[in-house]
């Protein structure tokens, strides 16, 4: 995952790039970065750490003059996170300066790597972002002709901002993977992963950025936009909808909230037998799946776990270590509220089981007397190449156990996941009649869109 951001024809450039990317922090916590070009010579800086510590005032108003920048949040799936590889990247190359930032996973990076190297290419980063910089600086021709010829060369997912001296561009791999939306604010257009990036700088949202498309911004103005690439299927990640992106955000004709509302409302049909005092959900992606369970089931919906909201999203923490110890400080149940109860807990889901075993013998030790743990999504089954960080297939706890193995392992008194098909409806187009094709759900199928080998990179930026 990541999270970025791009605006054109802007003189609070800098300033706008930071509050979206303040914006999209849930999407990376580790390092933040902008570029900024338009008034003086191109300039880049990076650092780790979140936006709000990074980019103050002195930095913003002084240290980064422009009126067009992007912005990078970065997330890792190793431990290999360091300023080294923060974004975005500048070069400066036969075609101008030129700075990328990237969301994303490009499965053929190795490949492709061997490949430049023989050339005489030398890497100055251990991210697969960087072998899109050294595709564009080897082509001749036109930049736009340049980028569209590099792209094709690529595999796998990527949403990608490029800024030159002049031009912000925006492009989307052909399956769609990872989101990448429009907007404008004034005489500005931005692009941006999520909608309400846009929307929080009191920007509009105007319309998904196409699979395979390319858009070529400058001087306020759409100058060109073109499919560099086409599939015959859209493969977008529907665990953005389950859990990545932010509840206010717009995917599909309507909001992530509305999204994981559906999810809890169709696990509530398929849990209609089962009792209980209280539907609860584990914070915060759970909660809105849990409001539209207790919506349909009629059952009491109640907050029974306080959240640190100074600590981050132990899901993208680098580390195992890490998330555990995330995960210990940020949630606490509330004795009254659970104590002597029958609960239906709501997660998001189960990826390697450790936190949610530990939260259920959390509030078994605060009292509760049942716990039927409902998850809105389906088991995770196979490790993700694009972007997601699912660890390998034999650390994936529902790879490896059947539905009673993994309830037997957390200690719950019932477990029950949203099956595919009604996740699908629940995150599908509104009226939309070849809904299921829509998606990529590799890591509930194990079915990949792309060539899958020893050689394909793991690693998320």
């Amino acid at each position: 995952m990541c999270g970025i951001i791009g605006i054109e024809n802007n003189d609070n450039a800098a300033v706008l790039a930071s509050a979206g990317m303040l914006t999209l922090q849930h999407r990376g916590e580790e390092s933040a970065g902008i570029t900024i070009s338009g008034k003086k010579k191109m300039k880049t800086f990076t650092a780790m750490g979140l936006v709000s510590k990074i980019f103050n005032e002195d930095i913003l108003l002084n240290k980064l003059p422009g009126t067009a920048a992007i912005g990078h949040v970065r997330y890792t799936t190793s431990a290999k996170s360091s300023l080294t590889n923060a974004q975005p990247f500048q070069i400066s190359c036969i075609h101008g300066n030129i700075a990328v930032a990237h969301n994303g996973n490009i499965t053929n990076f190795l490949k492709i790597k061997k490949e430049v190297l023989k050339k005489g290419a030398i890497f100055n980063h251990t991210s697969d972002t960087e072998i899109l910089l050294h595709l564009i600086a080897m082509s001749k021709g036109s930049l736009v002709n340049v980028i569209a010829s590099s792209m094709r060369k690529l595999e796998g997912a990527f949403s990608l901002v490029i800024l030159t001296d002049r031009t912000l561009i925006g492009v989307r791999d052909e399956h769609g993977f990872r989101p990448l939306v429009l907007g404008k604010i004034e005489n500005s257009y931005i692009i941006a992963s999520e909608s309400s990036a846009i929307e929080i700088i009191g920007g509009a949202y105007i319309r998904d950025i196409k699979p395979g498309e390319v858009i070529i911004i400058e001087k306020g103005q759409i100058k060109k936009s073109f499919l560099y690439k086409t599939s015959e299927k859209q493969n977008t990640c529907i665990f953005e909808q389950v859990y990545f992106s932010r509840p206010d955000s717009i995917m599909f004709g309507k909001t992530v909230k509305e999204a994981r509302i559906k999810m809890g409302q169709f696990l509530a049909l398929q849990m209609k037998n089962i009792k209980a005092d209280i539907v609860m959900p584990v914070p915060d992606t759970g909660y809105f799946a849990a409001l539209g369970f207790a919506r349909t089931s009629k059952i009491l919906f109640e907050n029974g776990f306080v959240r640190n909201h100074y600590v981050g999203r132990s899901f993208i923490k680098p580390s195992q270590n890490l998330r555990d110890f995330t995960a210990r400080l940020k949630l606490r149940p509330i004795r009254e509220v659970v104590y002597g109860k029958d609960i239906i807990l709501i997660d998001d889901s189960i990826v390697r089981g450790t936190t949610s075993k530990r939260l259920i013998n959390l509030l078994k030790n605060y009292g509760v007397k049942k716990i039927h743990f409902a998850v809105s999504c389906p088991p995770v089954i196979g490790s993700c190449y694009y972007g997601i960080d699912t660890p390998s297939k034999e650390h994936l706890i529902a790879a490896n156990n059947s539905v009673e193995q993994i309830r037997k392992y957390l200690g719950a008194d019932s477990l029950t996941f949203l099956n595919l098909g009604n996740l699908v409806k629940a995150c599908s187009y509104v009226n939309n009649k070849d809904e299921d094709d829509i998606f990529c759900k590799s890591c509930f199928t194990g079915k990949y869109f792309t060539k899958i080998s020893k050689t394909t990179y793991k690693e998320s930026y």
